[in-house]
């Protein structure tokens, strides 16, 4: 018994030390209200929900390593400590209004080595930061 507390006690300590990951599901929304519910791109919806967190990050690595769509979006301000749940409870509709700004101003932005933007890639029905895997 004594063995089972410990393991729970170190358990929980655990799950507070450990950090949020940067995506929240708000962020994730806001992206899917922006992009894929407007598109008319049946291929591009489907890649993008095979994606998910792939938008940003990159498959099986550490959440905080960004591709480097969601490398550009958090240089511009997209960050959970900005953007933190509560913010999106309290007032909805002001902070989706300011990461749809951050979305808006991210799309002219290149990937190093990229001929198009991350705009021009979504638009040509392609995810913005590489693959289903986010590579």
């Amino acid at each position: 018994m004594r063995k089972l507390l410990t393991y729970a006690a170190v358990g929980l300590i655990a799950s507070f030390a450990t950090p949020n990951a940067f995506a929240i599901k708000e962020f994730s929304e806001t992206w899917v209200k922006v992009y894929v519910d407007s598109s008319d791109n049946e291929e591009f919806k489907k890649l993008a929900g095979e994606a998910k967190c792939n938008v940003c990050h990159i498959d099986g690595e550490n959440k905080k390593k960004h591709n480097p769509y969601g490398e550009a979006l958090e240089d511009a301000g997209l960050l959970k400590k900005t953007f933190p749940p509560k913010r999106f409870k309290d007032e909805p509709d002001k902070v989706r209004k300011e990461v749809e700004e951050i979305l808006k101003k991210v799309e002219g932005e290149k990937a190093n080595g990229q001929d198009k933007t991350f705009g021009e890639r979504i638009k040509a029905g392609m995810l913005p930061g590489g693959d289903v895997k986010g590579k």
